[in-house]
């Protein structure tokens, strides 16, 4: 176990260029190697990032640190007496125990597992006063003390999202803990990023239903709270949730499209986090849309077009989202109705057809898995979905394979015929283009006789 654990640690490059350094910054005091990195190394995975834990002065070690290594010093915490130097993407973080003894540091930290040492000038020996041992061959994630929760109420999202991606479980004493901890003063951003973490792993369900009976979904997603209250609309919108995972993480209908899937989801990180949030929030502005009839039929008329605005707020305003993972939440929720209204209309054409693949761009095959997930969580009905995906894929890879269309008429057409210019030129010349893909208009002729009938109240 010693030669193992000083070969991924101490040959790690990371490490072993810096040891040189970090030793003689501080020649009289500790210098412990804490946390994830002796975690990992027990684990027999890579360490990528390290935390110390050194004698005096966290921020004035790594200053010297930084100095020396020409690394990027940021300040993390004057109070708590720590920062953080960057070396070619990789970070160092540094604390500082002052007089204090390195327990003191280890009892803070936030899972037994992470509360491990190492001295640097005595590489072989860990130092573990919590049982964190024992608990890392238990695969259990234990609060290091009884605060630990209360330190940083983030470290919740941290349990989930450590014990998907290290296949570990979470005592009983987190839930228990978790009772008490409120995530209203955590800044939004590493929210977001615990969270996106959390539904990027394939088995992420159970754990955003611990978060709802913890009743910390609320504080996480607070725009959804009416769905988060309406016990039948959630249940729905879970279940939407869990089969999008089921989707993305095991083979399915999606993977007969395979060009398709890996194009989508690996278009910009987070894209498969994103779509089983947007499973979740679907159906978000429901409760404020509701409306019966006297005849006792429920409808939830334009639940779609404010669920997009609402969702565009919480993505943009709480959750502080980038703007195309934000503009992708709000189109798949404003478009979410458009397949099912397709796959049961009486008549499929193929410029509605095309229609939707030029409305949708790249988030077509998003919202595909989307409906399928929503139709399956509704009735557990698929096939008509399937039908309509499979007519609708064959007529895209048909249209993709021919030549780009040359368009008979351009915009000067347009003015010529005494149309000012404006947005509705781009939806004329589209329409143009869907029509020459169907054959119907074949020359330029034709084409301006076809704006000439069908939009005359542009003209000027």
């Amino acid at each position: 176990m010693k030669r193992n654990l000083s070969k991924l640690l101490f040959q790690n490059p990371k490490l072993k260029t810096v040891l040189p350094i970090l030793n003689g910054v501080n020649k009289k005091g500790g210098i412990y190697l804490v946390g994830g990195a002796v975690r990992d190394a027990l684990l027999k995975r890579t360490p990528d990032d390290f935390d110390f834990a050194v004698s005096g002065s966290g921020i004035a070690f790594a200053q010297k640190f930084a100095k020396q290594t020409r690394g990027a010093f940021v300040l993390l915490s004057q109070p708590d007496d720590e920062a953080r130097v960057v070396i070619d993407k990789t970070t160092y973080d540094f604390n500082g125990l002052g007089k204090k003894p390195l327990q003191n540091d280890l009892a803070r930290r936030d899972y037994t597992v992470n509360a491990m040492a190492i001295d640097l000038r005595k590489p072989n020996t860990i130092i573990d006063k919590l049982n964190s041992r024992r608990h890392l061959k238990q695969k259990l994630l234990v609060p290091a003390s009884e605060n630990s929760l209360k330190l940083d109420p983030l470290r919740i999202l941290r349990a989930f999202r450590l014990a998907l991606e290290l296949n570990f479980q979470v005592s009983d004493k987190v839930f228990l803990l978790a009772r008490d901890i409120t995530l209203t003063k955590i800044a939004s951003e590493r929210i977001s990023y615990e969270l996106l973490r959390i539904c990027e792993s394939t088995k992420s369900h159970k754990y955003v239903k611990q978060l709802y009976k913890l009743n910390l979904l609320e504080q996480i997603l607070p725009q959804a709270i009416p769905l988060l209250r309406d016990k039948p609309l959630f249940a729905h919108s879970l279940r939407t949730y869990h089969k999008i995972e089921l989707l993305v993480s095991r083979k399915s209908y999606f993977n007969r499209f395979q060009d398709e899937y890996d194009k989508y989801f690996t278009g910009f990180p987070f894209r498969r986090a994103l779509l089983k949030i947007t499973g979740l929030l679907h159906d978000i502005a429901k409760p404020q849309t509701q409306f019966k009839t006297s005849e006792g039929d429920v409808h939830f008329y334009g639940h779609d077009n404010l669920g997009a605005k609402m969702v565009k707020q919480l993505a943009s305003e709480k959750l502080r989202l980038s703007r195309k993972q934000t503009q992708m939440l709000k189109d798949l929720v404003s478009y979410h109705m458009r397949l099912h209204l397709l796959a049961t209309a009486p008549e499929l054409t193929d410029r509605a057809i095309r229609r939707f693949f030029r409305d949708l761009g790249d988030e077509f095959f998003g919202l595909m898995i989307l409906t399928y997930a929503d139709g399956y969580a509704t009735a557990k009905i698929t096939s008509h979905l399937e039908r309509t995906f499979t007519r609708m894929m064959k007529l895209k890879k048909a249209d993709d394979s021919k030549k780009k269309v040359i368009r008979l008429i351009n915009g000067n057409d347009l003015i010529a015929l005494g149309y000012k210019p404006g947005p509705f030129f781009k939806t004329i010349l589209q329409e143009l283009e869907e029509l020459q893909l169907d054959g119907k208009i074949k020359n330029k002729e034709q084409g301006l006789e076809y704006i000439k009938n069908h939009f005359p109240e542009l003209t000027t």
